[in-house]
């Protein structure tokens, strides 16, 4: 894998610290370039004479001044658009062009205040004594203005306009180098999710398609395209070995089939004997067991044939299916001296079904009642009963042993779980528990553990 990386990183391409850098220089490059582009454009109109510089007004004050005090009478037409003007006399405004602001700031100037005023330009004043004893106060500042005054007078501010105009455009330019760049980066990753996906979906004998230029995202696809392989390999030995299992376990269902017939022909056999009346139950319970364990054979074939176990419901009575339970719960503790006590149930099971798998939850009780039988002493008692409450009906059965331990009590149910000091495992208490449990979740019940005076008691609930 490591090998892979490197190669990944080898590879043509660029690193992502390249890519931002590449990133900054060209739009900013960009951006010098338009920014140069706009002040030559700005030259070309002041030389073409559309507009004029920022510093036309400042300028013009001498030349403008020696025009009004050559005058014999006050002309404002002689005063050019870029000035705002007013005719004081003795501290009057007598004549002006300003409006009630620059007014206001006019009449600070003539106060003594020199400090300028206005936004967004800055407002200047400057004074020009007329021959008559008055003076006129021109207002100015330095802003670019259009150099005819009809266009001054109905267009927006020129200068706003047009660093409007180099704002929206560096806008743009940066969001056009931005989409550049993360489509670069998008398409990288996209081939990064793609892969992932084919990984995803189990694709994995067809080769990766997507390359990324950048070379990190590279060397990501180049570890998940090891992934995918060793994923692959690992995937066809399971599947192998797998296969060799079912092929194992089909061969050992189809041996176990003549042992079987063998063991219900000579019990058939004995039950058709005059024989005494126990060895004649332990015939039929003989029987019984052969052909419980010819239906576990069959589903088992099932199972390495189809590959899936399918699960066929049906409608059982319960006091049917504790009957059932019974017949397997005294077979099995018969063996041992024991016996099985069907208990009371505490209410009425007239009318009471459940809708189940029947060899599924048959199997389940069958593994209940034989820990039951394992952890009672010779000779003791095991009790079978049935609990309903709403919705559910329960399958307990009550051992005489030891209990469970308090860790035992948590945990008992897990996956080969056998670790209960109180209750000695012998290589049988973990999947039993585990799979009434499964068995109890999928029919919408659960399986319960307590300790009792008597000894350990579990509860498999199905939901009715």
């Amino acid at each position: 894998m490591e090998k892979r990386i490197r190669e990944g990183r080898k590879g043509r391409g660029t690193g992502l610290n390249a890519l931002f850098w590449r990133y900054f220089i060209t739009t900013g490059t960009l951006m010098a370039v338009l920014c140069t582009g706009w002040l030559i454009l700005f030259n070309i109109l002041v030389n073409m004479g559309v507009v004029m510089s920022a510093y036309t007004a400042a300028r013009s004050l001498k030349e403008t001044e020696q025009r009004l005090q050559e005058q014999e009478t006050f002309d404002p037409k002689e005063i050019p658009h870029f000035y705002e003007w007013a005719l004081v006399e003795d501290g009057r405004f007598i004549q002006t062009s300003m409006d009630e602001k620059q007014m206001e700031y006019a009449r600070r100037a003539l106060a003594g205040d020199s400090f300028p005023h206005g936004w967004p330009y800055s407002q200047y004043f400057h004074s020009v004594p007329l021959a008559d004893g008055r003076f006129v106060l021109l207002e100015y500042d330095y802003s670019v203005c259009y150099a005819d005054p009809k266009l001054q007078a109905v267009l927006p501010d020129f200068q706003t306009v047009y660093i409007g105009l180099l704002a929206v455009l560096l806008l743009g330019l940066t969001a056009l180098c931005t989409r550049h760049f993360t489509k670069i980066l998008r398409r990288d990753a996209e081939a990064v999710t793609d892969a992932c996906e084919m990984v995803r979906n189990h694709q994995l004998e067809r080769p990766l398609q997507g390359q990324a230029r950048v070379k990190e995202l590279q060397a990501a696809l180049a570890v998940i395209d090891t992934l995918r392989q060793e994923l692959a390999h690992s995937l066809k030995e399971q599947w192998t070995a797998e296969e060799r299992k079912r092929e194992a376990l089909a061969a050992l269902a189809h041996d176990l089939k003549t042992p079987l017939t063998v063991i219900s022909g000579n019990a058939q056999l004995l039950a058709e004997d005059d024989l005494p009346e126990q060895q004649k139950e332990m015939a039929e319970a003989i029987l019984r067991s052969a052909d419980h364990a010819e239906h576990y054979v069959h589903r088992l074939r099932e199972v390495t044939a189809e590959g899936v176990l399918t699960h066929g419901r049906e409608k059982l009575s319960v006091r049917e299916l504790l009957a059932i339970c019974a017949g397997q719960g005294r077979d099995m503790a018969a063996g041992k001296g024991q016996e099985l006590i069907l208990a009371a149930p505490s209410a009425d099971l007239s009318g009471e079904v459940v809708e189940v798998e029947r060899s599924e939850v048959l199997r389940a009780v069958e593994n209940l009642l034989s820990n039951a039988v394992r952890f009672t002493p010779a000779g003791g008692t095991v009790e079978l009963g049935v609990e309903l409450r709403p919705g559910q009906a329960g399958f307990w059965v009550q051992d005489g042993g030891p209990g469970f331990s308090p860790e035992a009590l948590v945990k008992a149910g897990r996956t080969f779980y056998t670790e209960d000091g109180s209750r000695p495992a012998d290589g049988h208490m973990g999947m039993g528990l585990y799979f009434a449990a499964r068995v109890a979740r999928e029919h919408g019940g659960e399986l319960t553990i307590e300790n009792t005076e008597k000894g350990g008691r579990v509860c498999l609930w199905l939901e009715k």
